[in-house]
């Protein structure tokens, strides 16, 4: 059952009611509101005889709650949970009119390649606020999901239902190496080249690594693996210090510039794609920064794997 409210039945006693029921004294009521406990009593007849119910059983100064005052408190506690609702959709409404975005990403293009972007971005756009999460591809698209996050990047094997998701890059691995590492003199690397190497691998469990180990499984060569780690950027780097030849996404190489601190990138072959999704929260229309963003990340993406070289 609703109750409804009527003309006489204000704010002020509702507050009172909430209060009475809510330390179950009217005593307690009246310090929590600051007014007499007298005013509190007078209060709570004029609430029964404003909504004709009776809502306490009385023996002296202690008031019982009756069945009607319990499902009359669960109505108010109701209509409190739908404001609460209404003020955090206020609050979000507000944040993206002041310039508000929440970015997530996996770690394939969250460490190198979005930093980037979003340096650009808050260049046009000096009032944004950002807040930007790097996670595992499966809790960047609960974040999206739910709605917490108003853009994600993950790898393109996640579930998509109740997303909107469309495909952002697929790039082809490279080898990186340092510039005095032999196999740089070649223009692409082989299964082959790769027997015995010294090698800086992805973890086991990403895809682009399960490729890469079918190819090699295919060709029956097996390379010195001397480190895994789950981060290209961690392969770029200890490729770098002269650990090993390692498999990379061609986006992380570019853009954090390894080209111009010694490292050489050449393209395997056959290839292993690393690829990535953008998504975004269900039902929800985007907003103009989120757009914005958007251009921002395609026109950076096809300004690295435009270069020549990979």
């Amino acid at each position: 059952m609703r109750f409804g409210y009527t003309p006489s039945m204000n704010l002020t006693l509702i507050e009172t009611f909430s209060a009475v029921m809510k330390t179950g004294s009217t005593t307690k009521a009246a310090a929590i509101l600051g007014i007499s406990q007298p005013a509190v009593s007078r209060a709570m007849r004029r609430l029964e005889d404003t909504t004709r119910l009776k809502l306490f059983e009385r023996s002296g100064p202690k008031l019982t709650p009756t069945p009607e005052a319990k499902l009359l408190y669960q109505e108010i506690l109701d209509i409190h949970v739908g404001l609460d609702r209404l003020k955090q959709a206020v609050v979000r409404i507000r944040d993206v009119g002041s310039g508000s975005l929440k970015i997530a990403s996996s770690a394939a293009l969250g460490l190198t390649f979005l930093p980037k972007v979003i340096e650009g971005f808050l260049q046009r756009h000096p009032n944004v606020v950002i807040k930007f999460e790097i996670a595992s591809s499966a809790t960047v698209r609960s974040l999206i999901v739910s709605g917490a996050y108003d853009i994600g990047l993950c790898a393109d094997e996640v579930d998509r239902s109740n997303l909107v998701a469309e495909p952002f890059v697929s790039s082809r691995g490279v080898c990186v190496m340092r510039q005095d590492h032999p196999l740089s003199s070649q223009t692409t690397i082989a299964p082959t080249d790769l027997d015995g190497t010294a090698f800086v691998a992805l973890s086991p469990e990403d895809t682009a690594r399960q490729a890469f180990d079918r190819v090699l499984a295919e060709a029956g060569v097996r390379p010195r693996i001397l480190i895994e780690t789950p981060f290209s950027a961690t392969v770029c780097q200890f490729a770098l210090e002269g650990v090993g030849v390692g498999l990379a996404n061609p986006v992380t190489f570019l853009s954090e510039g390894y080209a111009q601190r010694g490292l050489v990138a050449r393209p395997f072959e056959p290839p292993v794609w690393f690829k990535t999704i953008l998504i975004l929260p269900p039902q929800r229309v985007r907003s103009r920064l989120v757009d914005e963003l958007i251009v921002e990340m395609n026109q950076y993406r096809e300004k690295l794997l435009g270069r020549a070289g990979v």
